[in-house]
């Protein structure tokens, strides 16, 4: 029933986003603004987006060579093909698979990828603080003491699976006290360097700006001015909607929540879907083509070498 209403609602908020868009778009601007487009403002936030992309693989990557040996070429096809599979599958298990693809021990490296997005958490929770959205943003900023303690959680689950532990489920429950000391000691040694620790902060920094930039970029493109507090705005709430939508990679949501931000227009609709291209939808056709290579047995060794 859960899932019936899940699909539902995604496809209530699908239906909505593009039947909104479509109402501010007047055709004939729209072929002007096509028209008149700026390729020096989109091959900049072209290149925008790939500064965005390789700085968020950096710090992921310097979380996970603190507990294996890999290579940055090596987390980088994994990180591209995760934006193809964010697309045909939910965001979560799209980022899991992702993580699988880097080879070496699965839980550990999976526990390095929710490392280094943890100032990730902390940046979008004071943005939407910033611009109006307190109580959404307290829930994430809470999200920051439930990692903290993940270490006294980690402690007492063993401790309860420990003393459960029963002839017929020796094997269960050996598997997940495996599972979850593989998680935990992933976590312990990607935070143990407090130079990277440090530095994940200064990377998400970085890529917020890069973004917000590029949506400000984009819009001149289209002869569109959108102010820095605009961009942001439109940015957050772009980030929310398409976490809750559960549309396959936000499709329609992230434009939605975009227009919302930057104002109501032709030229605010076709920047959105321009700047979603640029930073993410496109990024998805080249995941997959690296995906299937990896597949088929064309990418790395699983040494990462």
């Amino acid at each position: 029933m859960n899932g019936k209403i899940k699909k539902l609602f995604t496809i209530f908020v699908f239906s909505t986003s593009v039947l909104y868009l479509y109402k501010q778009i007047d055709f004939e601007e729209l072929k002007l603004a096509l028209r008149q487009a700026s390729l020096l403002y989109l091959g900049l936030a072209l290149l925008l987006a790939l500064f965005t992309i390789l700085i968020s693989c950096f710090r992921w990557y310097i979380f996970l060579k603190e507990v294996q040996k890999t290579s940055f070429k090596k987390t980088f096809k994994a990180y591209l093909s995760g934006y193809y599979l964010i697309s045909i599958l939910p965001p979560t298990l799209g980022h899991m698979a992702k993580v699988k693809l880097v080879g070496g021990d699965y839980f550990r490296s999976l526990s390095t990828f929710a490392t280094s997005i943890v100032a990730e958490i902390l940046f979008i929770g004071l943005g939407l603080i910033l611009i109006g959205f307190a109580k959404v943003g307290a829930a994430f900023l809470f999200l920051i003491p439930l990692i903290i303690i993940y270490e006294k959680a980690y402690t007492f689950t063993d401790s309860i699976l420990k003393a459960v532990e029963h002839p017929k489920l020796k094997r269960m429950i050996s598997s997940l006290r495996d599972s979850f000391e593989r998680l935990y000691s992933g976590w312990r040694k990607a935070k143990e360097n407090k130079i990277v620790f440090a530095l994940s902060f200064l990377l998400s920094a970085i890529t917020l700006i890069l973004q917000i930039f590029g949506i400000i970029v984009v819009g001149r493109a289209f002869g569109l001015h959108i102010p820095p507090a605009a961009a942001l705005k439109g940015f957050m709430i772009s980030t929310v909607f398409a976490g809750i939508s559960g549309i396959p990679a936000g499709l329609g949501a992230n434009e939605f929540g975009l227009v919302l931000g930057i104002g109501s227009s032709t030229k605010a609709a076709i920047s959105a879907f321009s700047y979603k291209f640029i930073f993410q939808y496109m990024w998805a056709i080249v995941g997959a083509v690296v995906f299937y290579k990896i597949l088929g047995g064309c990418g790395e060794n699983s040494s990462g070498e």
